[in-house]
């Protein structure tokens, strides 16, 4: 028994050297006051530019702070490092009168008729008495009278809020709050969904047109026979395929609607609809002139940093899958895929360079059965106005 109590021990202690050196190892540099003062300087200095002119010569008459979450020690070091802060970065002579030095004691205050225990915790004797304060001021010349009030709280660290008050009037003269781990924002734009409206122009090219057409000749034969009767004969003459070859413009107008993925408006998913008119070059054959409608989808990506001044990012890519119908009597169905870049000049402004890939369906037959084969690709640009 004695033996099973001495290993209970063993375990029980080596228990707690371990969570000891645990704690120690999880304790790092950032969660040390001189880390965190650091940190709130480097906010606090640019902002003493606007510290009031009018006020050269200060003294902190109070500290607020949890005696629980604070030791003395640390309270000094954190007045000192403010202190140094005010002398250096905003140019003010910090003065430290004995009878407004705060303290963390009890008070017995009185006079013939009344006694009164005051807690000092944070504040001098001058603090809880507003005449004696006005006093001491006009003694030393103090111009503003500083508040400090020291928090810690996870995950903000450390909280230092600064106020400076008019000795004589009690007004706030500057007051700044400051945190040594403020929450990371991260950069966000508009989280509703977009509505882009493009303007492109697409150089295309058709490989062959083939004309399959078939004519019936009908022959009638007078009767010489004598027996009255005439005879007649069908002849079918078939016209050649004719290969052409001819360069064409598609000329389109697309409506597209996007939602973002993601927190950052980096990427985005959506539709897309539009209307495309494609003519020959050469105005003498317009039997390759034909007008479709297109559906699908589109995916975007941004590919460089947010620009503030547009709240958008500058370069971004994007691939669409659309299905185009030839509207009218024609037949056939094209797939497409255009992979692209988009370039955002302005808030409301890009251009776009893409490619067009057709993956299947390149084959449109006309109302009199000619069929027109369209190359498999191309190549664009489109002028995109973002809603």
């Amino acid at each position: 028994m004695k033996r099973l109590f001495n290993l209970l021990l063993v375990l029980t202690f080596g228990g707690l050297v371990n969570t000891v050196y645990v704690s120690a190892q999880i304790f790092t540099h950032e969660q040390g006051d001189p880390y965190m003062i650091e940190k709130i300087q480097e906010q606090l200095n640019p902002n003493l530019a606007d510290f009031p002119a009018s006020v050269r010569r200060i003294a902190i008459y109070k500290i607020n702070y949890s005696a629980l979450r604070f030791t003395n020690e640390e309270v000094e070091y954190i007045r000192a490092e403010i202190e140094y802060s005010l002398r250096n970065y905003a140019g003010l002579t910090v003065l430290s009168p004995p009878e407004l030095e705060p303290n963390d004691k009890l008070k017995i205050v009185g006079n013939d008729s009344t006694l009164q225990i005051l807690n000092m915790q944070g504040r001098s004797l001058a603090d809880v008495s507003p005449d004696m304060l006005e006093e001491i001021s006009y003694k030393y010349g103090v111009q503003g009278l500083v508040e400090l009030s020291l928090q810690r709280r996870e995950p903000e660290g450390l909280v230092i809020s600064i106020r400076v008050m008019n000795p004589q009037s009690r007004e706030v003269v500057w007051n700044n709050s400051f945190i040594s781990n403020p929450p990371i924002v991260l950069p966000t734009l508009n989280q509703g969904s977009q509505k882009l409206v493009s303007f492109g122009i697409t150089t295309r090219s058709s490989d062959t047109w083939y004309r399959n057409q078939y004519a019936t000749t009908t022959t009638t034969t007078n009767d010489t026979t004598g027996t009255g009767a005439d005879s007649t004969a069908n002849t079918f003459t078939h016209q050649a395929d004719t290969v052409l070859r001819q360069a064409l413009t598609d000329f389109s107008i697309t409506f597209t609607y996007r939602q973002p993925l993601d927190l950052e408006n980096s990427s985005y998913i959506g539709f897309t609809a539009g209307y495309h008119i494609i003519r020959s070059r050469n105005r003498d054959l317009t039997l390759f002139d034909i007008s479709l409608f297109d559906i699908g989808l589109i995916y975007y990506q941004a590919l460089s940093e947010k620009i503030p001044d547009i709240d958008e990012y500058r370069v971004v890519f994007y691939s669409k899958l659309n299905t185009q119908f030839p509207l009218g009597n024609q037949e056939g169905e094209m797939f497409m895929l255009e992979p692209g870049l988009q370039f955002n000049l302005s808030k409301n402004i890009g251009i776009s360079v893409f490619g067009n890939l057709m993956l299947a369906g390149e084959t449109i037959k006309l109302s009199n059965k000619d069929r027109i084969t369209y190359k498999q690709t191309g190549f664009g640009f489109h002028a995109v106005i973002r809603f």
